[in-house]
């Protein structure tokens, strides 16, 4: 069986970014299209592998490297579950990839809107599988022929030949195709395609698979953020040393300032630019696909996890905020209070002086 196998490395750019020219109504942008050296895996070379390199509009990179492969289910699943013993060259695919993503970084910040101060470093490997027209020729057939082995393409799984009945039925494959030999699986850690709108499926794949990533991304900066409030708000003076109020509450006026820069990019990005995505609407097998591609990247519970803690990290800025403005208030008043007192003493005092 012949097939073309498609390497996604996702990379956080840490940054937004904004197209121009014809380019502006997109919502990615291809920055490198060239060969790539040999490919090695567990003996085999792979000539003729080309790399790609895309970056999305809402900050996240993404290369594909493509090459042509032959064999049977059980060899793409090895290959599936073992992606990262693939050597480019003489070096492993992730160091590699690594390798590239500053000089990609480089080219992306030309397009850059908005810059964040830290950024996801992590590279992931995600294979997809494009089988050749006419491979799967009655595909509910296939699937129960080959159950095992395409549960180990999409699952990452390498002992996928002792898997349980109970594994297989609680994470169960689900056909996303329209037609009864269309083959579209797909799970958090690969996907295996056979169809004749292929291309626009590993389009679809490689955006949602874009999203998650710059979810994780967001996360990351986030728990950052997190870390950063927390240790701000151990070190809140109580308040009678109000002397360093002023300077705790600049501090805070100043992270929270930069903290609500990262929330409007943050939001720009989630909510306007994902309102972008290319129309799929009139097309219901796509619209269904895609979809269901974002539910095995749980794309929407990693929004909702976002968006909490932007809420979190706020309402923790703006309660020590309040915090150091009503001790500060406080301590100011009793200062008054005491001087106060000390007028009054102190024309006391005069006054029996004056009197004796």
């Amino acid at each position: 069986m012949k097939a073309t196998a498609a390497i996604l490395i996702p990379f956080d750019l840490g940054l937004e970014l904004d197209f121009v020219g014809k380019d502006a109504k997109g919502i990615e942008k291809e920055i490198s299209s060239r060969p790539a050296a040999n490919l090695q895996f567990q003996g085999l070379t792979f000539p003729e592998a080309t790399l790609t390199a895309q970056i999305y509009k809402f900050g996240t990179g993404l290369i594909q490297l493509s090459f042509a492969a032959e064999g049977n289910l059980d060899f793409f699943a090895n290959l599936s579950c073992r992606t990262e013993q693939i050597t480019v060259g003489k070096t492993a695919i992730a160091a590699w990839a690594s390798s590239l993503v500053d000089g990609l970084i480089l080219r992306a910040k030309k397009f850059a809107t908005y810059q964040y101060e830290r950024r996801l470093e992590e590279v992931d490997l995600f294979p997809i599988f494009i089988f050749e027209k006419g491979a799967v020729e009655e595909a509910d057939a296939f699937i129960s022929a080959n159950h095992k082995a395409l549960y180990g393409i999409v699952s990452g799984e390498p002992n996928y030949d002792a898997l349980s009945d109970f594994v297989l039925e609680q994470e169960r494959l689900v056909n996303f195709g329209y037609y009864e030999n269309d083959l579209i699986l797909i799970k958090r850690f690969g996907a295996a395609v056979s169809s004749g709108e292929s291309h626009t499926i590993v389009e679809l794949i490689r955006l949602a698979y874009a999203l998650y990533w710059n979810l994780r991304a967001y996360n990351f900066l986030l728990d950052r953020e997190i870390d950063q409030a927390q240790a701000l708000l151990t070190r809140l003076p109580p308040y009678y040393k109000f002397w360093g109020m002023p300077h705790r509450y600049q501090t805070f006026s100043h992270e929270a300032l930069d903290f609500v820069r990262d929330k409007l990019a943050i939001v720009d990005s989630l909510y306007n630019v994902s309102a972008n995505i290319p129309r799929i609407d009139s097309d219901w097998h796509l619209r269904t696909v895609y979809k269901n591609v974002e539910k095995e990247f749980d794309i929407d519970e990693l929004s909702k996890a976002v968006d909490v803690k932007l809420e979190r990290i706020e309402q923790s800025y703006n309660s020590a905020r309040d915090f150091l403005s009503t001790n500060f208030f406080i301590a100011v008043e009793i200062v008054l209070i005491l001087s106060l007192a000390w007028m009054v003493l102190d024309t006391c005092l005069l006054f029996i002086i004056a009197r004796k």
